[in-house]
């Protein structure tokens, strides 16, 4: 029987067992060792190694087992093989040779997790680089980044699942203002996960904002409730995710699985939750120091004062593209500032103060205590350059005007002064960052992060009702393909399912013959499509087996032969169930594909993007965990390039983008609730009707698990 993990014991250990110290303390196998001592861990320490009878004026123990009283934390460097971690309570196990190099290390990785789980053993690693808890100075761990001395500690925590990587952030932590209460290296994550030690941090009083450096989130439920929880308390969680390659792309049958690969996934995760994501070291520390300041931005509009137009102009282009607005000034407010600013400044967004802020360094805080009264004003960006003997008064004013005020103030100073002058400013609360495109960049993600934090307040899932029986319906449909061993739908099964979902469907009917093909082309009336319906035939324009808009009765007849002899010669093998005779969808329609499927980490997703045969070539599509909520629908719609296709253009009319947002929240629904025995759903086309009208299902396909 498993016992339940206390993470306690592994960040507030009362004592130590360094197994493997070294009396080299510059080795791996004893800075542990050198890093309690020097750094002041409270608790008692004890060297563990049968080579030493003392290391450093310390009694060394031979064993864990001759060390008198309990010991709560293990920080083991021994190799894979001479691992044990019965008898403690918590170990930091920094030995590689584990699952990592496969093998024999895949077993004693594995009796490793069993020991531990069993035991309650709270394990960090093994193959990691440790892990700090900087307010009791447990320094678990070998990094270099630990050389320069123990910073002081701070609000973030940060997990990562690279150890090198990790040594080089905690070094460069300091100089970009970033301090740590936590710095973990997950490593091999044989009992903790990158989760847990997320949902550990969260509940620390002391955290206001979590940087972590991903690969793989490998409970994907789990991580999704932390990054909810993580918002819910409004600390920021800043993700650097590796791994945006197509190599994570899942084999699909459908043209919305093979769209969706893990990055888009994950993307869409972090958007649904969130989640800042960092493109770079340099924008996981630029968020990060947005994120620990003391104002969150108030809302898009950004007001930009300068003393370069360029670099005004360089942040108004950068900061657009994230959704920032730069509008303009009440009249008012150019009033109050005409009074204080040269003629020729210009008085508009951005603002140039132009060089007279060299001569006169207090123009800028005048400008900036009156700029943030306006009440369009939502947050202030200020850039400074070179101010020759200037820049001590600007870091006081700015600090002053920054406190005066519920705004974000923020400021770029390139190059940057003297280290302690701009260090002035950010204790002051202000964020200062080295090149303008970054800053806006940061405030733009931010922004982003406060609107997500404000929709998941009202964040409400779409409740649609389906159409009686449809459970019944589904579950007759998918029962008789599972007796028949198939695992595929044919199109009229899976437009039954639709049907049933309460989505409108062409009239039409199955043809077996070309007698009942021109049947049922004349109970329809006017140009009929005709297309081969099989359980085989997924994708049915590769196979050449369809023919659109066919009107006399003979033409049905020559449709339907035509069709049965190419689906046979295309696939020989393949179960033709006869031939799908439906009206043809006329008038203004937009082609659009929706489709789900069941991601292997994070359950559920939603697809949807322009419909056609080119799909898969165009790549503009939206992703969304499901299930969706309806303002989330509108959302994902919005987020196409093709996006203004579907509104009015040109003298056409508006698609029935309401209807459209509706059916992404029935399929998300229906792709819940049926997990388990659909592995994936595509409607493509979906033909959208001008706004009002509704949709109908073109083509659909379902694949079964």
């Amino acid at each position: 029987m498993e016992k339940p993990l206390d993470l306690k014991n592994l960040f507030h250990p009362r004592s130590v067992a360094l197994i493997g110290a070294s009396t080299e303390q510059n080795k791996l196998s004893g800075r542990p060792f050198r890093f309690f001592r020097e750094y002041g861990y409270a608790g008692n320490v004890y060297p563990v190694n049968p080579k030493y009878p003392e290391i450093a004026g310390v009694p060394c123990f031979a064993k864990l087992s001759d060390i008198p009283g309990e010991v709560d934390l293990a920080v083991i460097t021994l190799p894979a093989t001479a691992v044990r971690t019965k008898s403690v309570k918590a170990a930091a196990i920094i030995s590689s040779g584990f699952a990592e190099v496969g093998g024999e290390g895949v077993r004693l990785q594995d009796e490793l997790q069993r020991i531990a789980l069993e035991n309650g053993i709270a394990v960090c690693g093994p193959n990691c680089s440790g892990f700090v808890y900087f307010p009791e100075r447990v320094t678990a761990t070998f990094s270099v980044g630990l050389d320069g001395g123990l910073p002081e500690a701070g609000p973030a925590a940060f997990i990562s699942q690279s150890g090198a990587l990790s040594s080089y952030i905690l070094g460069a932590a300091k100089e970009r203002g970033l301090a740590f209460r936590y710095w973990i290296t997950t490593g091999n994550e044989c009992v903790l996960s990158f989760t847990d030690y997320l949902q550990y941090v969260l509940e620390d009083p002391e955290v206001r904002l979590v940087l972590g450096y991903l690969e793989d989130a490998r409970d994907g439920q789990a991580f999704q409730a932390a990054a909810r929880r993580a918002l819910a308390l409004d600390k920021p969680l800043i993700i650097l995710k590796a791994g945006r390659s197509e190599a994570g792309a899942k084999a699909s049958v459908s043209h919305t699985g093979s769209l969706a690969g893990a990055d888009e996934v994950y993307q869409a995760v972090f958007s649904q939750n969130g989640v800042l994501r960092a493109d770079s070291l340099d924008e996981l520390f630029d968020l990060a120091i947005l994120a620990q300041a003391r104002r969150r931005p108030r809302g898009r509009r950004v007001q930009v004062v300068s003393i370069s137009g360029a670099a005004g102009i360089l942040m108004a282009d950068v900061g657009s593209e994230l959704g920032l607005e730069f509008s303009d000034l009440s009249p008012a407010t150019k009033d109050e500032l005409r009074k204080i600013m040269p003629t020729f400044a210009s008085i508009t967004n951005p603002m140039d103060v132009t060089a007279e802020a060299v001569a006169r360094p207090g123009l800028l805080t005048q400008a900036a205590e009156v700029i943030l009264t306006d009440p369009n004003v939502d947050n202030l960006v200020m850039f400074f350059g070179i101010v020759p003997g200037a820049h001590e008064r600007l870091a006081t004013g700015i600090a002053q005007v920054a406190q005066g005020t519920d705004k974000l103030v923020m400021v770029t100073w390139f190059p940057l002064p003297r280290a302690d002058i701009w260090m002035s400013v950010a204790r002051a609360g202000v964020p200062v960052f080295s090149e303008p495109a970054r800053g806006i960049r940061a405030l733009g993600k931010m922004a982003q992060y406060v609107a997500a934090r404000e929709r998941s307040f009202s964040r409400h899932t779409a409740t649609i009702e389906s159409s009686p029986g449809l459970e019944s319906a589904v579950r007759k449909i998918l029962d008789q393909a599972k007796n028949q061993g198939r695992n595929t739908l044919s199109e009229v099964e899976t437009k039954s399912l639709l049907k049933a979902l309460g989505l409108t469907v062409p009239r039409g009917g199955l043809a077996r013959n070309a007698a009942e093909a021109r049947s049922v082309a004349n109970s329809i009336g006017g140009a009929v499509a005709l297309k081969a319906s099989s359980p085989d035939l997924l994708h049915k324009t590769e196979a050449g087996v369809i023919r659109l808009g066919v009107e006399s009765p003979e033409e049905v007849e020559r449709a339907f032969e035509e069709i049965v002899a190419k689906a046979k010669k295309w696939d020989p093998r393949a179960r033709l169930d006869g031939v799908l005779v439906e009206e043809m969808i006329g008038g203004d329609t937009r082609e659009v594909i929706v489709g789900a499927r069941k991601d292997l980490r994070f359950g559920p997703i939603v697809t949807f993007g322009l419909g056609g045969v080119f799909v898969e070539a165009i790549r503009d599509f939206a992703v969304w965990p499901a299930p969706l909520s309806l303002d989330e629908a509108r959302e994902m719609i919005r987020r196409i390039r093709g996006y203004r296709i579907l509104t009015a253009f040109r003298g056409r009319p508006a698609a029935d983008l309401e209807a459209l947002a509706q059916v992404l929240c029935q399929v998300g629904q229906f792709a819940c609730k049926w997990q388990e025995r659909i592995a994936e759903l595509e409607i493509n086309p979906l033909f959208v009707l001008p706004a009002g009208s509704g949709v109908i299902v073109g083509d659909a396909l379902a694949a079964l698990r």
